[in-house]
């Protein structure tokens, strides 16, 4: 069985071990880097795996916890002491205190008192150990009669600590007082109904209220065991449970967590029956761990062996919820004497110097004089032999080495389950993780032609922006430009028009004034329809503006009226004038001149000026253009940058998609491949467990 156990220890230890690994791994190779997906697979086991872990350090030091709880005056201290072989507690009929009492073992002799305000004392010595156990295991006698383990964590502890969070010293509220007094636990624990019963209950609050936080609320008892069996067991004396069996959180905490509790009672001085051992079953820690349970009853020397007997048979009848090697009569003194004298070289001498103090019980002198009186051969070992009878640990210790084997292996099973437990998590969420991957997953060759799509979406913005702006600004205004060329032939068409004028006609500065007025509408409805034309074009080219309204078209008003062709002639015409001659006389001639109006030179004078004004229009005009086509290049350059800075935002994404689908990709294969170590994993823990299972049915 040892060997066995040891070889599946290891197996299991070993199992813990992968998990631990396999975690690092899964942490190591389930991150996505783009910052913006990141899956930790093993969040979600964490609670698991702080159980696992706190399970395998329990497996490795083999612990065994004992917890000790019973009736007021059952002998819980002398039990422990007789199971240790050292009296290691205080041995009186006292009840305990509030505290819980851990026993385990220590390098040295040594006690760690926790106090209700949290801080600790560590006492080191065998001398001091003991005085403080006994200063602080056990109540005075004055409170002997009072529900002290009840009074202390239900009004003083709470108290204390409520009013220390507020800053404030201790406030115990009078009704809280009158309410624990008037309750059903404190008035059956009046079990000599004393009549200052609750005026005692109240002085003990006031004498204590202000040292509330010197109350211990769990004592550490370490001491070095040569018993090697001892080394992993830790005992836990509980305090004793009120009067309906009841027992209090904290020690519900240690029942649910123990590996064997023993529940003691006293076999005489009261009626077997006990209504205290009932009520502390059905507390829901004990519920769980029914199994683990032990009654034992003590003081077995204090009745006759027939009356013993008859009380066994009544006990089984009486508690038949436990099976019959789960229920126990012993005598905690009588395993004493035995640990005791098993070790003492001349018994004899040793027995008279104990009666001789008044220390001897009279079933040890009993015994002795059975077996080493004037008709009985001296034998010290029968002698032991009947006190080690009278003990009857030995039910004891078979119960607790056989429940101890299966302890452990209940360990290595509970382990196993929690390591179990972890893989079919862990096997949920990769699962449930692959699928969810799949679908944010697009397809990375599909992606890849949108990439280069876009890429050359973006090309053709950038060489808009670069070059063709520039390009289609040169198509309106470059020495070629369609409006230089279209100016500069509505000038000439002019020009031509009115060559063809006859100077001297009557209609021709009617003539002149139809083709002037003509010309420079044109002008004026080029400058329109040519400001149209660029945006037409640029639309057309590059790209359409998503805001038109940020274009204002500038209209041509040029200063060419009827009124001012008027003020041309009649301003030119003073000047319109030629000189002419005529001849008088017959033998002797002689010219005379003579100035004159003329038509013809009137004419080219106004159209001399009215050219000189269509050139001041029309440059008007290129001006207005030019200004236009340079704002046009801006507004499009600007259109054009946005539309690049967009385009460049979903090439980005798109790149970023391909990347994050293939990691995604990646990932996916990768949880596939952790689906197959833990599934194998898992299998592994689920085979062991089997082996396991015949050492814990």
């Amino acid at each position: 069985m040892i060997v066995d156990y040891q070889a599946r220890k290891n197996e299991v230890l070993a199992l813990a071990d992968a998990v631990e690994v396999l975690i690092k791994d899964i942490k190591k190779s389930t991150t996505l880097s783009n910052g913006n997906e990141f899956i930790d697979l093993t969040g979600n086991v964490s609670t698991l795996l702080e159980d696992m872990r706190s399970k395998a350090e329990r497996v490795k030091a083999d612990r065994f916890t004992i917890i000790i709880a019973g009736e007021s005056k059952s002998g819980k201290s002398t039990f422990i002491n007789a199971y240790l072989g050292v009296e290691l507690l205080p041995m009186d009929i006292k009840q305990c205190t509030s505290s819980i009492i851990e026993v385990k073992y220590g390098d040295k002799f040594s006690v760690k008192a926790t106090y209700a305000d949290g801080h600790q004392e560590e006492i080191v010595g065998e001398d001091a150990a003991r005085e403080f156990l006994k200063k602080n295991a056990a109540l005075d006698d004055a409170y002997r009669d009072i529900p002290v383990p009840t009074i202390n964590s239900e009004i003083l502890v709470k108290s204390g600590l409520r009013s220390r969070a507020k800053g404030r010293a201790i406030c115990i509220a009078q009704h809280e007082v009158e309410e624990l007094l008037k309750s059903e636990e404190i008035q059956d624990a009046n079990i000599y109904r004393l009549p200052d019963y609750n005026e005692r209950i109240k002085n003990y609050i006031n004498v204590r209220k202000n040292q509330w936080e010197f109350i211990v609320t769990k004592i550490e008892v370490f001491f070095p065991f040569e018993d090697e069996s001892l080394k992993g067991i830790e005992i836990i004396d509980s305090p004793g449970v009120c009067a309906h069996g009841g027992v209090s959180e904290i020690t519900s905490e240690y029942i649910e967590n123990a590996d064997a509790i023993i529940f003691l009672k006293p076999i005489s001085g009261q009626a077997l029956e006990s209504i205290h051992f009932n009520q502390f079953m059905k507390n829901s820690s004990v519920a769980k761990n029914k199994n683990a349970l032990f009654l034992v009853l003590t003081r077995a020397t204090s009745v006759t062996d027939s009356e013993l007997r008859r009380l066994e048979e009544e006990a089984y009848k009486q508690f038949n919820m436990l099976d019959t090697s789960n229920i126990l009569i012993v005598d905690s003194k009588a395993e004493l004497y035995v640990k005791y004298l098993e070790c003492v070289e001349n018994i004899e001498e040793e027995l008279r110097r104990l009666n001789a103090q008044g220390d001897l019980d009279d079933f040890v002198t009993t015994a002795y004089t059975e077996t080493n009186g004037i008709f009985a051969s001296k034998n010290t070992l029968s002698f032991i032999d009947v006190l080690r009878g009278k003990s009857r640990f030995n039910g004891v210790y078979n119960g607790l080495n056989t429940l101890g084997r299966k302890a452990h292996y209940l360990s290595l099973h509970s382990l196993l389950e929690t390591i179990e437990a972890i893989y079919t998590k862990l096997l949920a969420d990769f699962n449930s993780n692959i699928s969810f991957l799949e679908t944010k997953v697009e397809d990375p060759i599909a992606l890849s032609h949108k990439i280069g799509e876009t890429k050359k979406e973006l090309e053709d913005i950038q060489n808009k922006m670069s070059r063709g702006v520039n390009q289609e600004a040169q198509y309106f205004i470059g020495s070629n430009g369609i409006i230089p060329c279209t100016a500069e032939k509505v000038e000439n068409d002019f020009e031509q028009t009115v060559n063809t004028i006859n100077a001297d006609s009557k209609d021709a500065f009617n003539q002149l004034e139809k083709a002037s007025f003509k010309t420079v509408e044109e002008f004026k409805n080029l400058t329109k329809t040519l400001q149209e034309e660029v945006i037409n074009r640029f639309d057309k080219t590059l790209i359409t503006l998503t805001d038109k309204q940020i274009i204002s078209f500038e209209v041509l008003k040029p200063d060419f009226t009827e009124d001012t062709f008027k003020e041309l002639l009649k301003s030119t015409k003073s000047k319109a004038r030629k000189v002419e001659s005529y001849e008088s006389g017959v033998t002797f001639k002689e010219t005379h001149t003579y100035s004159t109006y003329s038509q013809n030179k009137h004419f080219r004078s106004v159209k001399k000026n009215i050219l000189n004004r269509l050139q001041t229009i029309k440059d008007d005009m290129m001006n207005i253009l030019l200004d236009f086509v340079t704002l046009i290049q801006k507004r499009y350059i600007d259109e054009l940058a946005k539309n690049a800075y967009k385009k460049k935002g979903e090439l980005d994404k798109i790149v970023e998609l391909k990347a994050t689908s293939e990691e995604l990709i990646e990932m996916i294969k990768r949880l596939s491949e952790f689906i197959k170590k833990l599934d194998m994993a898992n299998r592994q823990v689920r085979n062991v467990k089997g082996g396991i299972s015949k050492y814990v049915q």
